[in-house]
């Protein structure tokens, strides 16, 4: 499905903010709700979750996005811990304060918002941020501009323990029919997908959090023109092309809502500038009271496709 807003022109400069892996949480006790894996999860919150995701940081994460002013904000999934309904209500409240155009904001699920069967069943991703996806079949693009956008894809199911992912060859093939449909007037394109397509060295990648498929999706991006591929899962904040996808550069902003103790930072985000085709990419860290920014790349011709 494409969806067609051309607010930003070829030549203008867009900033857009990322975000991810908010984990709004709430503890329920009741044994009808604790079915399965949530009852696995809400363990995991209370002897430890619930004192690393610090929801009263949002407001503060919030006024900084005001600050910021962006063209456009992308939420890259998880944005609750169990997929309970006071969970998804409690974190579109709060973003609702941003009081958005949704246009302006991009919200794709992560797979705590998948957490369980009821919850996918229930559609409850969907009732909360529907508005801001564009359909509820994947893959989809949003334009941000006439040649600017975002393709979705969604590698998330409910599983019986694991936090593994699963994108088909099927949803590959779709998102590839969907671009040459569009070609060759998308001339800078940004990816979206919960789980990440590569890891940096040093960071390991564990089968319990993993993605099946990966290999499919990694030749898809083989495939493809220079482009962005926003993600997040993994609480770490990063910005680089892997190995064998020169072409794809990999942001991840790491968690909106996790206390670093050691690093004492309370918040990350990623802000990304683009101008013609160049890509600028800062990372937003609140540490204590105040926000600090630190340039992670500036790459001049990035979309520069004869390159």
């Amino acid at each position: 499905m494409l969806l067609t807003p051309t607010k930003i022109g070829a030549s203008e400069r867009m900033r857009l903010l990322h975000i991810s892996d908010l984990h709004f949480w709430h503890i329920t006790l009741n044994p009808f709700r604790l079915a399965g894996k949530r009852i696995l999860g809400v363990g995991n919150l209370l002897l430890h979750r619930a004192r690393k995701f610090r929801m009263e940081t949002m407001p503060a994460v919030l006024e900084h996005v005001r600050e910021v002013r962006p063209d456009h904000i992308l939420i890259t999934g998880d944005l609750t811990t169990t997929a309970l309904e006071e969970e998804f209500q409690a974190a579109a409240q709060s973003l609702s304060a941003l009081d958005c155009d949704p246009a302006d904001l991009t919200i794709i699920p992560g797979n705590h918002d998948r957490y369980t069967r009821q919850a996918t069943r229930d559609k409850l991703f969907e009732k909360y941020f529907g508005k801001y996806v564009p359909s509820s079949n994947y893959p989809w693009l949003k334009w941000l501009g006439p040649d600017l956008a975002i393709l979705a894809l969604d590698a998330c199911r409910p599983t019986k323990i694991s936090a593994r992912g699963t994108i088909t060859p099927e949803q590959i093939e779709k998102a590839q029919e969907l671009l040459n449909s569009v070609a060759p007037g998308l001339q800078r394109l940004m990816i979206a997908c919960h789980y990440p397509a590569a890891m940096p060295m040093g960071i390991p990648d564990t089968h319990g959090h993993g993605l099946r498929g990966r290999e499919h999706l990694r030749r898809f991006l083989a495939r493809q023109a220079p482009h962005l591929y926003f993600h997040g899962h993994v609480h770490k904040a990063w910005a680089f092309a892997p190995d064998g996808l020169p072409r794809t550069l990999c942001l991840n902003p790491g968690s909106a809502l996790k206390f670093n103790r050691k690093a004492q930072e309370r918040s990350s985000m990623l802000e990304i500038i683009l101008r013609n085709a160049s890509v600028e990419v800062n990372r937003h860290i609140l540490c204590g009271e105040s926000w600090k920014v630190e340039n992670r790349m500036l790459l001049k011709d990035f979309f520069n496709h004869g390159g």
